[in-house]
């Protein structure tokens, strides 16, 4: 990342933001909907758990692989359980508690992912990490499709629906 600016991530570091941010959530209700049937060999439902995204709660988060999301607890005004999703990630290479863990210490890097620093650190009184965790072989699989199906505003990489979806288990 040569010649990269870290200026907004310094500036998210030190607590400033601007006043107004604006993120885009794609929602896509038939990916959403065929989702069961796109992952009919990953065992589902799958049981999501969450907790505030504070160092308190790393405990909470199990030593297994699966998915995980970031998410914003709106509050009030809004009703109770209603939560933005902001990012969705993959824990296959290491345990989810390692990737909790991984991003508390991105939360003060100034040379972490703009985005990821920015969400860690602005809306770190709001922000919940849920995941689910499953047996590793189905994690990329799932991560992909979970974002398909929602696109969250953190999320750089592109997925090629015609290529991904429901084809994982040819």
């Amino acid at each position: 990342m040569a010649g990269t600016d870290f200026a907004v991530q310094k500036a998210a570091i030190a607590g400033r933001f601007e006043r107004e941010s604006k993120y885009n959530l794609e929602w896509f209700p038939e990916y959403v909907d065929e989702f069961p049937n796109a992952l009919a060999p990953v065992p589902q439902p799958f049981v999501w758990d969450s907790c505030k995204f504070i160092a308190a709660a790393k405990s909470m988060v199990p030593a297994k692989f699966g998915v995980y999301c970031f998410a914003i607890d709106l509050g009030d005004p809004f009703p109770d359980k209603i939560h933005l999703p902001l990012y969705i990630g993959k824990a296959s290479d290491q345990y989810l508690s390692e990737r909790f863990e991984d991003y508390l210490s991105e939360r003060k890097d100034y040379r972490g992912r703009e985005k990821i620093v920015v969400m860690l650190n602005k809306y770190q009184n709001r922000l919940r990490f849920w995941w689910a965790a499953m047996p590793e072989v189905y994690v990329d699989v799932v991560e992909k499709h979970l974002i398909m199906c929602c696109k969250p505003p953190c999320n750089t990489r592109p997925y090629d629906r015609e290529k991904f979806w429901a084809k994982a288990f040819d």
